[in-house]
């Protein structure tokens, strides 16, 4: 079987012959684009029966093109682990995903929606021996991550890349659109809302105070900045400070000396996900509690330092729930 499986994979990575799609998949010609409905993102399309189900066959049009999908896929990878907790959330388990195991050690709320579900682990690195040993009908990836090797993926099945320059709500209803979960998703972005709108009036209270989003990599700090993170400040309404290192480029970076310069009111804080430890939870943290410079920061003295899941420090709408909880239950109180 594994000689077979790598006989294949050769001809996938050496060859440009287009692989067979998914079951139930077609790529998009004129004919099958006149019978196939396009969906937009956000619409629910109850099905002619009345069975509330939404209509298949549809077209999906995403970063790469566009791909008629001729009934709702039940097989669908995950190749990125920002794009999985997506569907996580709308209560679908993609059959694989990358990093799926590993996440779920370290992330407290990946965890809680990944509870009760089977999703077979690619690794940090993606396997494509095991991809291709699940048979997807539907591979998903994002633009910021994996969207660079669409080709590659589209000659094992049918592929899609997740526009992530957009903001998580419409990435969201993208995703839903793909896998049938409109009206699940509406339920979601109405909770997602709510909480919003409570992490804001929490914010009101803090007025004039200033606020700084970080990252602890151990050794220093990674800055979230209000330009990549506009939910907190512009939407919830936090007050950040200026001057902050990288002007919107992710991964500014600032060591001790120069946070104690910045002196935030608030800090809310998450580890690296990626270099955290899920034996030692928030330890990447904690490594900083008795550095001289810490203990005289000013939102130390005056407790007001918050810890966030370590999803709350990328592009995964889960982590946005954590942020928006932080600030809630924080500065609600």
């Amino acid at each position: 079987m594994k000689k077979k499986l790598s006989g294949i994979l050769f001809v996938i990575l050496a060859t440009a012959v287009v692989a067979g799609c998914g079951a139930g998949q077609t790529t998009t010609d004129t004919n099958t684009a006149n019978k196939a409905q396009t969906v937009e993102a956000g619409a629910s399309q109850p099905d002619t029966k009345g069975t509330g189900e939404p209509v298949y066959p549809r077209t999906i049009k995403h970063t790469m093109g566009e791909v008629t999908l001729e009934k709702k896929p039940e097989r669908v990878a995950s190749v990125d682990i920002m794009g999985t907790d997506y569907f996580l959330v709308l209560d679908f388990a993609p059959i694989v995903s990358e990093g799926f195991e590993s996440t779920k050690s370290k992330s407290p709320i990946f965890a809680k929606y990944a509870e009760g579900k089977t999703v077979k682990d690619l690794g940090g690195k993606t396997n494509l021996e095991t991809l291709l040993e699940m048979d997807p009908e539907v591979i998903v990836m994002t633009s910021t991550g994996k969207g660079s090797r669409f080709e590659e993926f589209n000659k094992m099945a049918s592929s899609i890349v997740i526009d992530f320059s957009v903001d998580a709500p419409t990435r969201l209803m993208k995703i839903a659109e793909v896998i049938g979960k409109e009206e699940k998703a509406k339920q979601v972005l109405a909770d997602f809302n709510k909480l919003k709108s409570e992490a804001k009036a929490a914010a009101d209270k803090h007025k004039g105070e200033t606020a700084l989003f970080l990252v602890s990599n151990g050794k220093d700090f990674t800055v979230m900045h209000p330009k990549n993170f506009p939910i907190y400040y512009e939407e919830v309404g936090l007050t950040p400070i200026a001057g902050l290192p990288g002007d919107g480029e992710i991964g500014g970076r600032i060591g001790i000396e120069a946070l104690s310069e910045l002196a935030p009111d608030h800090i809310f804080i998450a580890e690296n996900r990626r270099s955290a430890k899920a034996e030692e939870p928030e330890g990447l943290i904690h490594i900083w509690k008795d550095h001289p410079v810490w203990k005289n920061l000013k939102a130390v003295k005056n407790n007001q330092v918050y810890t966030m899941d370590t999803l709350a420090g990328d592009t995964f709408f889960l982590g946005e729930i954590a942020g928006l909880e932080a600030i809630k239950n924080n500065l609600g109180k």
